[in-house]
């Protein structure tokens, strides 16, 4: 339950953090920004969920525990549910299933994929998303599972970040 929690944490603090940098940035329209930002966004996000997967097993590793695999991918899938749930959502929204001005919701709910949403539509109904826009933000709802289960790994088999950028 303290590891939901400080994922959790990480996520609501990646979701303030990008949401901010997303509204300072919002004046601009221009192509190379949107792509920057929404770079840069995704960044924050997967670090966040990296640092949560560096967290955990580091307490893990102290404590002596050998968690299963199973319960660390559980874990990843906890920091990817509120994106892929807020896909679904879209999904449903494009389909006309539920009300289509749901996009704008989800760009707020998801801030870290704002700008990669704004790439697509800048609309405020999901009905002029294009389906390769739904396919990538799907793509990119398994972002913190991703993150979060290589920095659990590596960092649980003792392997360090620093180690594997200038390995040689």
């Amino acid at each position: 339950m303290k590891s939901v929690l400080k994922i959790f944490g990480m996520l609501l603090l990646a979701e303030i953090l990008t949401l901010f940098i997303n509204l300072t940035l919002s004046f601009s329209g221009h192509l190379l920004l949107r792509l920057l930002c929404g770079f840069c966004t995704c960044s924050i996000l997967a670090g966040l969920c990296g640092q949560a997967g560096y967290s955990i097993a580091e307490t893990d590793r102290k404590q002596h525990q050998t968690p299963e695999k199973i319960r660390i991918f559980s874990l990843g899938f906890v920091s990817t549910l509120p994106f892929f749930i807020c896909w679904i959502l879209l999904f449903l929204a494009r389909q006309n299933l539920i009300a289509p001005e749901f996009y704008r919701s989800y760009k707020l709910l998801c801030a870290p994929f704002l700008n990669i949403c704004n790439l697509f539509s800048t609309d405020i109904s999901a009905l002029t998303l294009p389906v390769s826009g739904i396919v990538i933000l799907f793509l990119l709802s398994f972002l913190p599972m991703l993150s979060f289960c290589i920095s659990y790994f590596m960092t649980r088999n003792g392997r360090s970040i620093e180690q594997a950028m200038y390995h040689k």
